[in-house]
């Protein structure tokens, strides 16, 4: 089982990133959030490091985060593009614009593409990984009506889009995502066709119904922009035990993946507290046949208080999974 490590702290933490250390714990891969206001300014910055990471032998997948906000894991996350262009945002269910761009926005995909054209040619990265693709879902309204969707969905349905959250709505939004992948996918690959791309959905456990766009993982892993299906194991936060919620959800991805004859991964919150079980929850993971485990992430783990007597156990765990 590989073992990975998220870098979510952008270019402040990358400069306090011990890659020695990393590679001595056992990590084989990083996942480095690139952040669109960040990559602005210090995009040089992120592509030494990446270097500097390949050159420890470490494989590094990109996660852009912000651009637009469609890849929006936390709201919190700054856009630039969001700010400067209205009239690409998302038109929720009572006619107002919401901070998010529309995925259907020909201007918008049309920036996006170009945007990771760039940081794949920038970057000497293995991959990219899009986490959590969505539309806008809050308080009984939900997106998007802008004049784009209303089209497509008009050409798809025969019928003019409903303002109730309807099941050809549930299935407009998800189709949507799918094509937003494929020209994620299409740009990147545009540079190097050896590039990985990973999908991450928004993170639920097995039956429980989300309204992003992304609550269909058959759909997302038989998409050929979705060279892997990427799984959150959201146990603390939906109070399952850990141990169930790791073989619910590897059971999942695999049958998922499988079908589809792709990879898959697992994510784990992870910090020294030992509240958090990150050995025992490595250890089940690795007995439930997991392929890679990513912990995040570098923070709240590696850079965390009491990280430096928790190392041994951590180290010891690594060696025996892999």
């Amino acid at each position: 089982m590989q073992v990975g490590l998220c870098l979510a702290g952008g270019t402040q933490e990358l400069g306090r990133v011990d890659l020695g250390l990393v590679a001595d714990m056992g990590f084989s891969c990083l996942f480095m959030g690139c952040y669109e206001d960040d990559m602005h300014w210090r995009a040089e910055d992120v592509a030494g490091f990446v270097r500097r990471a390949r050159a420890r032998k470490l494989n590094v997948i990109a996660i852009p985060w912000g651009y637009g906000r469609v890849l929006d894991p936390d709201p919190a996350i700054p856009s630039l593009y969001v700010e400067t262009h209205p009239q690409s945002l998302q038109v929720d269910s009572r006619g107002r614009r919401v901070p998010k761009a529309c995925p259907n926005n020909p201007y918008f995909l049309e920036w996006f593409s170009s945007s990771m054209r760039t940081l794949a040619w920038m970057l000497e990265v293995n991959g990219f990984l899009w986490d959590e693709p969505s539309f806008h879902y809050a308080r009984g309204t939900w997106a998007c009506r802008c004049e784009y969707c209303l089209r497509l969905f008009h050409a798809q349905t025969g019928r003019e889009m409903p303002r109730e959250f309807t099941d050809l709505v549930v299935k407009f939004r998800e189709s949507s995502l799918v094509m937003f992948l494929l020209a994620a996918a299409a740009a990147i690959q545009a540079v190097d066709y050896k590039l990985d791309s990973l999908v991450m959905p928004a993170p639920s456990m097995p039956g429980s119904q989300l309204h992003s766009g992304t609550s269909n993982w058959g759909a997302l892993a038989d998409c050929s922009a979705c060279d892997a299906i990427s799984l959150f194991v959201p146990w603390q936060h939906n109070e399952v035990p850990m141990e169930q919620a790791v073989k619910d959800l590897q059971q999942e991805a695999s049958r998922h993946a499988e079908k589809a004859g792709k990879r898959s991964l697992l994510w784990l919150a992870a910090s020294p507290n030992p509240r958090d079980k990150v050995a025992e929850a490595l250890t089940c993971a690795n007995r439930c046949g997991t392929e890679t485990v990513v912990l995040a992430d570098y923070g709240t783990l590696l850079d965390a208080t009491g990280f430096e007597s928790f190392t041994p156990q951590l180290q010891t765990i690594i060696a025996q999974v892999r």
